[in-house]
């Protein structure tokens, strides 16, 4: 996939500008020549030096940025489209073409920035639609940026690494089959169309790979991606037409393909292709990313379509053959539905029939950049609202074709930047490895004596170092007395359990025991009514004690039911101080200061800093005791 789309759900040509004649360059002219022969990076190289050559001409530089969008170059395409800020508020959708790239570069504070000023300045007829795409946008910034400060993915842990060079080229590499555990499918762009590819593994090292053997010459002339049936008899593939050269890749949302079936025959060759039923390949429409898998006696065919009917884009289609079946008489596709399916694109299924999970890439979802994948669960008969697989298998850039391997493990492909790969405007394959999930820290809080479970509490859990220094974690209500968190193994915690009129408990674990036992007792200072029913407590009881003079002071933030030291907006306020997140077990919320400061101006300054910056604009100062 070169290049997947200008907008998804909001598809807008690439405009074309009128030159002055004044621009009309020798460089102006071979950049017109080369987009339109399909040669897109080319193109936007010399537009921009149309550009510099004509001081910084604003059309030249919008033309760039566009050009460079396509082939991915984001970094390139935010550069030029920075320069041209009043040229591309003329064009409809060019302003969330510049932040995606800032986010796809990223650069996710800058990008949050950009989507909302866009979306602010935006008149155009679809306002609703834009604030909706933009709030989706502006969430994947700030998870990206929460997900980035986790140690591993709850949803798929995993270690990442790119296969060597001998098996990516400087050209797109995508569709991994893995065959076996030492025998790896993928498609490659070589020599300006796509081929079929095979690579061994010895001694724990990818080879250089080669061509597949035995496949007909009509499959190779138009092959796009494809998917071994389990038994290793039937092989499902696409046949697309031809793309730009520049264009050519994984996701197939320039190309039109259709589905195919070849067999392998009895002395080991593969048949001529079979064009699946019109059913399936509806006419003028694309159908392409097939998986298949067997379940129940079934071979269940999972494949992305963008034939009338859907939710917008391309969705996600499954059909469905007896094994006992040797044609292509499958039932008519079922969509997944609109849990998985939306408005924008959703391709690359797999499915593991053992934990009914399908795993696919969506650019619609909330995404840390333009393509993610995606885990969801069937369940009687329905869908489970897919659940972001985080990083490292997502990251800023397009990452698709997950496929897992027989041993744990698997393959995907992402155009991002990693270790030596520089460039965006390539796919390569990634091989990722299972990495210890996190573990559930469970406990239940009950009353010193009766041992009755405490509703109402406020629950903190600590990260403690190793210096025995507890970092504040999380603070969120238990209504029922019982706790949950999800904490990484061998890692040592504490957990701090308050509520109104009992003393504080703490308890303290290592992660050889992951389910503890809190007990609270009633505080000597609690609150009850005498014969009048006027209320008291024993320290009304007691000597009056002369308050304690305020000598410190704080920057209230924020009220909130939960408290989640890892949220990306206190990364500001760390910046002055420390954050202070303290329960109010009475009311089930926790008040989130920042402090200590030792005067009231120190602390207003910080306030006005804070307010301006925009992450709280309602910090104010408190006094501290």
């Amino acid at each position: 996939m070169k290049h997947y789309l200008a907008f998804w759900a909001l598809s807008l040509p690439l405009l074309p500008l009128a030159l002055p004649a004044q621009d009309a360059t020798p460089v102006a002219l071979v950049a017109e020549e080369m987009l339109t022969a399909g040669k897109i990076g080319e193109a936007a190289a010399q537009y921009e030096q149309a550009a510099r050559l004509n001081a910084n001409n604003s059309v030249m530089l919008y033309k760039a940025a566009e050009a460079y969008y396509r082939v991915r170059d984001y970094e390139k395409a935010v550069s030029c489209y920075s320069e041209v800020q009043q040229e591309y508020e003329r064009y409809e959708l060019a302003g969330l073409r510049y932040a995606r790239s800032l986010k796809q570069s990223g650069r996710y504070t800058e990008a949050m920035e950009a989507f909302k000023e866009f979306a602010r300045r935006y008149k155009g007829a679809r306002k609703a639609q834009i604030i909706g795409v933009v709030t989706n946008e502006v969430k994947g910034c700030e998870m990206a940026l929460e997900m980035a400060q986790q140690q591993v993915s709850a949803v798929l842990p995993a270690e990442v690494n790119i296969l060597p060079a001998e098996v990516n080229s400087p050209e797109n590499e995508f569709a991994p089959v893995p065959f076996s555990d030492n025998l790896l499918y993928f498609s490659t762009l070589a020599q300006g169309r796509v081929q079929l590819m095979r690579s061994h593994r010895k001694a724990g090292t990818w080879q250089a790979p080669s061509p597949a053997s035995g496949l007909p010459a009509s499959v190779s002339a138009r092959y796009g991606n494809g998917t071994f049936s389990p038994d290793g008899n039937r092989f499902y593939c696409t046949q697309c037409d031809e793309p730009s050269a520049e264009e050519r890749g994984g996701n197939g949302l320039r190309t039109r393909c259709n589905l195919f079936l070849l067999r392998r025959t009895a002395d080991g060759t593969w048949s001529e292709p079979e064009r699946l039923r019109d059913y399936i390949n509806v006419p003028n429409h694309t159908a392409t990313h097939p998986f298949v898998v067997t379940d129940r006696g079934r071979e269940l065919l999972f494949f992305a379509s963008d034939r009338e009917g859907g939710f917008g884009g391309l969705d996600l289609y499954v059909c469905e053959r007896p094994l006992d079946s040797d044609d292509l008489d499958f039932s008519f596709p079922q969509n997944l539905g609109n849990t998985v399916n939306t408005a924008g694109d959703e391709v690359t299924p797999f499915f593991d029939p053992a934990s009914q999970t399908l795993w696919f890439s969506s650019n619609s979802h909330v995404s840390l950049g333009g393509l993610d994948v995606f885990k969801s669960v069937r369940a009687a008969g329905k869908w489970s609202k897919p659940e972001n697989a985080g990083m490292p298998v997502n990251s800023p850039a397009d990452d698709f074709f997950l496929v897992m391997k027989k041993n744990g493990g698997g393959f995907f492909v992402s155009n991002r930047h990693f270790g030596a790969k520089t460039s965006t405007r390539d796919e390569d394959v990634f091989e990722f490895f299972p990495k210890e999930p996190p573990v559930a820290l469970t406990g239940t809080v009950l009353e010193q004596g009766t041992n009755q479970p405490l509703s109402d509490c406020m629950v903190a859990l600590y990260e403690v170092d190793g210096a025995n220094r507890p970092h504040l974690l999380e603070v969120r209500p238990s209504a029922n007395g019982t706790f949950r968190f999800s904490v990484a193994p061998r890692s040592h915690y504490r957990v701090e359990v308050t509520k109104e009129g009992y003393e504080t408990s703490v308890a303290q674990t290592d992660m050889t025991e992951n389910e503890l036992m809190v007990l609270l007792e009633r505080s000597a200072r609690f609150t009850a009514k005498d014969t009048t029913g006027a209320t008291f407590s024993l320290a009304d009881l007691s000597p009056a004690v002369p308050a304690r003079q305020a000598s410190v002071y704080r920057v209230h933030l924020e009220i909130q039911p939960d408290f989640n030291a890892q949220a990306p907006r206190y990364g500001a306020a760390r910046a002055f101080g420390n954050i202070i997140a303290e329960p109010l077990p009475e009311q089930g919320i926790v008040r989130v200061l920042l402090g200590d400061f030792p005067d009231a101006k120190t602390a207003n300054d910080v306030a006005v800093a804070l307010r301006i910056e925009g992450a709280f604009p309602q910090a104010f100062v408190v006094k501290g005791n």
